[in-house]
């Protein structure tokens, strides 16, 4: 029996089924844990809130930073970026890149040049967030949909195929492509 999955996650797991299968821990465990120990896990499914999300998101934006890496970074709704804009701008001074997907409507967003905004309205990535950087060994993240107000499901991966695959989609659905290979 083929088994079928919805939504964007549902889009990459179509392609790697077998990942769909792995572990789900305990949420609260998400914020003990450290980038190293989500490297060491190599993959890790999640059913998560924003909080747990925005702790892994910290950790790969931290990593982008310190190792020089481009960034992409989707958010549900613009306002959920106004939350980290600072941010992104002071990290735009020591990364090379950082592509904003959000649904902004018809909002004007006024970045540096090195920050992209894209608008995902009208899109199958309205209430997808992902933040992947590039590692050592190729783009590496977290890909997560929301599928009930404030809850999400996801992943975290090392694997850089599972990366180019959710970035190849991605890239369809926006009309763009991610420089993160």
């Amino acid at each position: 029996m083929v088994q079928t999955f919805e939504g964007f996650v549902g889009q990459v797991w179509q392609e790697f089924p077998q990942l769909a299968e792995w572990h789900d821990d305990d949420p609260n465990l998400l914020q003990l844990w450290d980038l190293e120990t989500f490297i060491e896990a190599g993959y890790h499914n999640f059913h998560a809130s924003r909080k747990e999300l925005y702790h892994i998101s910290k950790l790969i934006e931290n990593y982008a930073k310190d190792n020089g890496q481009p960034l992409l970074a989707t958010f549900e709704k613009i306002t959920r970026y106004k939350f980290v804009e600072k941010r992104y701008q002071k990290m735009i001074e020591q990364i090379p890149k950082i592509w904003v997907v959000a649904d902004y409507g018809k909002t004007t967003i006024k970045t540096p040049p090195k920050i992209d905004v894209i608008n995902c309205k009208d899109t199958p990535l309205f209430d997808v967030w992902s933040v992947i950087t590039r590692g050592p060994y190729g783009p590496f993240g977290l890909i997560a949909e929301e599928y009930e107000d404030g809850k999400f499901r996801g992943f975290f991966t090392l694997n850089s195929n599972v990366c180019r695959h959710a970035l190849k989609i991605m890239g369809k659905a926006l009309g763009k492509k991610f420089d993160i290979q």
